[in-house]
């Protein structure tokens, strides 16, 4: 660990900060949303002398002091003895444990390498969601199989020899008493479960969905009390900061940068403590909270876990920092949030009072706790059940996760001889909504971590890496540019990035002469030439006019005129749509090819824009959501858009991404150093990738940074290459078609792999962790290599042909 890396900690407000304590444990930085307290007259943001400028951050609209409407009202209470069992429709033949009997042609046979969906018989396969979870598993490396509820009932005990179970949030919200009892089961007699949010939240009383009283049917499974609409009512779901200790969101997928220090109040002296306790994060001081309050979303039948009321695809939608307009923008950022259906609320104060545990680090290994982050905005908000009752005390009990204001968020709690991961978060409708980082972490520990399982690496050789994302935004850069090829940053054939320009003659507005002018610029054009043929992707970045693109393109405005400033005098249109046309025939036309992959000014990607590129084969796109991420398929709007391109999402550092923003708001050189060889290990230690990006600007301004980063990148060796985004999304789209299998080898008494590909298996990588299968494996048939360099897993990589069999 780098001791100035990580990006600097949450205050909960502003009064006591004298105290040297607080001065030491802030390391200088302190977010509020007005200078000293959020309340003064106009909105300004703190500079702290030896900390970063913070954002300002603004509700859209007044956070109700209660819920709209009046809540949700008694109709979802069923006050009665116990759980209620489900009721039969008219007409069918109940079975003996009053579900409705379904004739089960054909139960799929046990795999140990394989986890199991439960859904509703009802459910329509082709439901999103169902993709949203299946795609998660894939690019997590592991196999997942639907299985309804009829047929794990008749599964029995069949069901314990897959791998695990899991219960998915949102699309499994209503379950009968028969068969929360047989997963009861399943996992007392040793299956391992994963318990998601509002799975089984609601029984049947009269053929009407309603809460069980007291609280949730699968509360011993999940080890805490949670679902407690009968007593909580309007506070049953919270919406507030997500806390972990470092190590664990590490192992979740959580990149550094992603995570912040989050200060416990409850472990400092009282003279170190405000004098009047105040809302701990932007975000909530931005909603109006005061001392003592907390923010709670209303619940419905529809909406059992009260997610719906706080769309976190907002997060997506921020602008991000563009080199062009440097100078107008070292002023405080502002950004507005919608708080949707949220309301204020005092917390209740039965909350379970947990704080996360060291999952990885080593004995006496300093492991901060920390708190989910994100660009702009300071901790992040996600909604969970309140939750009430003691836990991490009892034998194998471990907590991942916690909220500060409405208990745990996510642990493991041993149940007779299985255990259960139980993660008190809206999963699915997170990553429909742009923020898939929660289900895919939770999805990768419960497998990688707790079950052991073989794995796909989703890297070519299974080669970890970073993708170093150039924008080019106008002619304020060529200088620049200039410089760092004289420092021999580019000429590096295996360090090789995506360099994306804006070619237009214009930076921020039409007729300013700001831009690259590429066709105009000889200068320009070379260093585009140089890129390409030293085999960097060198794509277009956006719409022409960098500014105006990023400014003024909205969700619908596409064949809208742009007042003159994207006019395609061949075909005579003047459109948004032909700032792209524009540009992208430019770039393409010095680089002699077309562009497959593309960044967009300032993060603004309008679902049309990605359609378009997409038609025009465009494979890979840097992407403002799923922050937090390495490459992924673009989940928005609930549904999966454009699945023949993959999307990169950026990874910040702390509250900025880029180095003017670091420049402008006070972040240091050393903290920049140290998150860039932060990232290195993370994705070593991951086996994974996450793209981060820069301008030549503030990167030459700060080069002895870069210089470090490509240095210490290099010192790795074969361990670790550079991606640009096309290379990457061209192997994980070859490796969407790869299928493979394992079974018990009954000759051995091991494990059999069997993988296939219609084309080629070359590059494709199986990771098999070493506590679970104890010696090296074995080609059976096919071309393959092993590697066992690495001491926590046998790396098997295949190197040709269409089909493989090895042994473990």
């Amino acid at each position: 660990m780098h001791p100035s890396s990580t990006p600097r900690s949450v205050w909960p407000g502003c009064r006591g900060r004298d105290h040297p304590l607080v001065q030491a444990l802030l390391l200088g930085l302190t977010l509020t949303l007005a200078a000293c307290g959020g309340q003064g007259t106009g909105p300004t943001a703190a500079r702290s002398e030896s900390g970063p400028t913070a954002p300002v951050l603004l509700a859209r609209q007044p956070v109700p002091d209660a819920p709209v409407g009046g809540g949700a009202g008694a109709p979802l209470r069923a006050r009665a003895a116990g759980a209620l069992a489900s009721v039969t429709p008219p007409g069918a033949a109940p079975d003996s444990r009053g579900t409705q009997a379904v004739q089960v042609s054909a139960l799929p046979a046990p795999d140990p390498g394989q986890l199991l969906l439960l859904l509703p018989d009802d459910l329509a396969s082709d439901d999103p969601r169902i993709a949203a979870w299946r795609d998660a598993a894939h690019e997590v490396g592991v196999r997942l199989r639907t299985v309804s509820d009829s047929e794990f009932l008749a599964l029995g005990a069949d069901a314990r020899g897959f791998a695990g179970l899991v219960l998915p949030d949102d699309l499994h919200t209503l379950a009968s008493d028969a068969l929360i009892e047989a997963v009861r089961q399943y996992t007392q007699a040793g299956g391992q479960t994963l318990l998601g949010f509002d799975f089984g939240a609601l029984t049947l009383a009269g053929g009407v969905p309603v809460y069980p009283v007291p609280k949730s049917r699968l509360s011993d499974l999940a080890g805490v009390d949670y679902v407690l609409y009968d007593s909580l009512g309007d506070r049953t779901t919270g919406l507030g900061p997500v806390t972990a200790r470092r190590s664990t969101l590490r192992a979740l997928l959580v990149p550094p940068g992603k995570s912040v220090p989050w200060i416990d109040t409850g472990t400092l002296p009282t003279s170190a403590l405000p004098a009047t306790p105040e809302p701990t994060t932007p975000l909530q001081q931005a909603a109006g909270l005061a001392s003592g309050g907390a923010l709670y979303l209303p619940v419905s039948r529809q909406d059992p876990g009260g997610a719906r009321g706080f769309d976190v695809q907002q997060y997506s939608q921020l602008r991000y920092f563009g080199s062009s307009s440097r100078a107008a923008r070292t002023a405080p950022r502002q950004v507005q949030i919608d708080f949707g259906r949220a309301w204020k609320g005092s917390v209740t104060g039965r909350q379970t009072q947990v704080t996360p545990g060291p999952v990885q680090a080593a004995a006496g290994a300093d492991d901060p706790l920390h708190v989910w982050h994100g660009y702009l905005l300071g901790p992040l908000l996600y909604p969970s059940y309140v939750t009430e009752g003691t836990f991490g005390t009892a034998p194998g009990q471990q907590v991942l996760a916690s909220s500060p204001q409405f208990g745990l968020v996510a642990g493991i709690n041993p149940v007779g001889q299985g255990r259960v991961l139980f993660v008190n978060l809206p999963m699915t409708y997170l990553k429909g909504r742009t923020d898939a980082l929660m289900m895919h972490g939770f999805l990768r520990y419960f497998a990688h971590e707790m079950l052991g399982l073989a794995h796909l690496s989703a890297m070519p050789d299974g080669v970890a890496g970073l993708t170093y994302d150039w924008h080019l935004d106008a002619m304020a850069a060529q200088a620049p540019t200039q410089e760092l090829v004289r420092l021999n940053v580019f000429n590096d054939r295996k360090a090789l990035f995506s360099i994306e320009m804006t070619a237009g003659p214009d930076a921020m507005v039409a007729g300013d002469n700001l831009g690259w002018n590429l066709t105009g610029n000889k200068v320009a054009r070379q260093l585009l030439a140089d890129f390409a043929g030293t085999g960097h992707a060198s794509p277009p970045h956006g719409g022409w006019i960098h500014d105006f693109y990023g400014d003024e393109v909205t969700e619908d405005n596409a064949l809208q005129s742009t007042g003159g400033a994207c006019v395609n005098t061949v075909v005579r249109v003047d459109n948004f749509l032909q700032c792209l046309v524009l540009n992208r025939q430019a770039v393409d036309a010095v680089v002699k090819k077309p562009g497959r992959s593309y960044s967009a000014p300032e993060g603004n990607n309008p679902p049309w824009a990605m359609d378009w590129l997409e038609q025009q084969g465009v494979v890979a796109a840097y992407f403002g959501g799923h922050t937090g991420l390495g490459a992924t398929r673009q989940w928005r709007d609930g549904v999966l858009r454009n699945p023949r391109l993959w999307v990169f999402p950026v990874t910040p550092q702390g509250l900025y991404a880029t180095f003017e923003e670091f420049q402008a708001y006070g972040v240091t050189q050393a903290e920049v150093s140290a998150w860039y060889r932060e990232l290195v290990d993370f994705s070593l230690a991951y086996n994974t990738s996450r793209l981060v990006y820069a301008h030549p600007p503030g990167a030459a301004l700060w080069s002895p940074v870069l210089l470090d980063l490509l240095a210490y990148a290099r010192a790795q060796g074969n361990r670790f290459a550079w991606y640009p985004m096309p290379v990457l999304a061209d192997f994980l789209t070859q490796r969407l078609q790869v299928q493979w299998t394992q079974s018990a080898d009954s000759a051995t008494g091991k494990t059999l792999f069997e993988a296939r590909h219609p084309l080629s298996l070359a590059r494709m990588s199986w990771r098999l962790p070493r506590s679970r299968f104890a010696s090296a494996p074995q080609i059976v048939s096919g071309s393959a290599s092993i590697d066992t360099s690495d001491p926590l897993y046998w790396t098997v990589r295949a190197t040709r042909g269409t089909r493989l069999q090895f042994r473990a």
